[in-house]
């Protein structure tokens, strides 16, 4: 093997010619890969609302302890407080065709003078977003919950029904639905579906 032979194979294993870790070197530092194809794949946004989820729950006034009651009116007594815990919230979403469907709990915490510790409380909510085309394969994201209102109410007892109150917690978000498609690199001009078969999926959880 002359010199220049022994230069040109000294970064690879080979002893001698012919070398294919040495080609596969030189042909990726000196020459750019070449494509196939001047389409690209893309993430097409389909929906983007602001979404608000109402998690709801009425309580049997006794389960609550005896010291809480509801007095004429709905007025709670002593007055409760609901400290929501947003980071503890549990969603799950499922995509079905034209539709978001989002549910899951939201845990608080009920305290009042009287109670010796704050009672937990799992509050379930679902949420039905309607968003025109999209399909069980499409991507679904959801932005960070925030709390926008805690109404708690009082509900006295009627013949024979209990005293109950009402925890109800509005929570937004904002719902984000993007398909990946085939686009031209020139102008993104749209080609194709990646899954031409998306919408006849059956429905599956996102």
């Amino acid at each position: 093997m002359s010199k220049n032979e022994s230069k040109k194979y000294r970064n690879c294993d080979c002893e001698a010619p012919p070398c294919y870790q040495c080609e596969y070197y030189e042909t990726n530092h000196k020459r750019p890969p070449t494509l196939a194809t001047d389409c690209i794949v893309v993430e097409s946004l389909l929906c983007s609302k602001r979404v608000n989820q109402v998690a709801e729950l009425a309580v049997p006034v006794a389960s609550l302890g005896d010291v809480i009651s509801v007095d004429p009116g709905g007025v709670i007594n002593p007055p409760i407080t609901v400290t929501p815990d947003i980071n503890g919230l549990v969603s799950q979403t499922t995509v079905v065709k034209d539709m978001v469907i989002t549910t899951g709990y939201l845990p608080v915490s009920i305290s009042a003078l009287g109670l010796d510790a704050p009672l937990q409380l799992n509050i379930p909510f679902q949420a039905e977003t309607n968003c025109p085309g999209v399909c069980p394969e499409d991507t679904v994201r959801l932005s960070p919950n925030n709390i926008e209102a805690s109404v708690t109410q009082g509900i006295e007892a009627l013949d024979v029904s209990v005293a109950n109150i009402l925890f109800k917690v509005i929570i937004s978000t904002h719902l984000t639905v993007t398909r990946p498609i085939i686009a031209k690199a020139d102008h993104l001009k749209i080609v194709k579906d990646v899954n031409e078969d998306r919408c006849q999926s059956s429905d599956n959880n996102g």
